[in-house]
């Protein structure tokens, strides 16, 4: 070999050795950091997954959850019938267009009630003593609705329980 030759190979046994010797310091200084954060983790946090304001909005809203699962609601029409959002010729149609019904209760305050009632596919606003479909409306309260035509009494519930079962 000669002198040229000679000084390559040691100039790449040089960086070879000098790369090598970079390597496991920096994979020494990587496990060190490593091992110090670990103590710490071992030392510091023994109770991790113990957080008290966690597990007790978890437990509440596991509770609330649990309490909508249970309530079971009661469908008053059947939601696939086409005849209450299509008019077809011939066919029957929905049951409610022709007769009438409360849609909701508004309360005015002092005690006085406004009723949403359609009838023949039309709203009306009516309030105690109102006539509407040949008969008169005698009583409004939060839930409920009173209605009296030929001396028969008609009750329209709008109350949460109604449709509770």
């Amino acid at each position: 070999m000669n002198l040229k030759e000679k000084f390559i190979w040691n100039f790449v046994i040089s960086i070879s050795i000098i790369c090598i010797l970079w390597n496991i310091w920096n994979l020494y200084s990587l496990n060190s950091n490593a091992n110090t954060l670990y103590n710490k983790f071992l030392s510091e946090y023994k109770n991790v997954g113990t957080d008290k304001n966690l597990e007790k909005k978890v437990t509440e809203l596991e509770s609330n959850y649990k309490y909508r699962d249970d309530i079971k609601f009661n469908i008053s029409s059947d939601p696939s019938d086409l005849n209450r959002v299509v008019s077809m010729d011939g066919a029957s149609g929905y049951k409610k267009r022709r007769s009438l019904y409360a849609n909701s209760i508004i309360s005015r305050g002092n005690g006085r009630f406004t009723a949403i009632m359609n009838y023949k596919d039309k709203t009306y606003n009516v309030e105690k003593g109102d006539s509407i479909a040949g008969g008169v409306i005698i009583d409004i309260n939060s839930t409920e609705v009173t209605f009296r035509k030929n001396d028969k009494k008609f009750k329209y519930n709008l109350s949460i329980t109604n449709t509770l079962e």
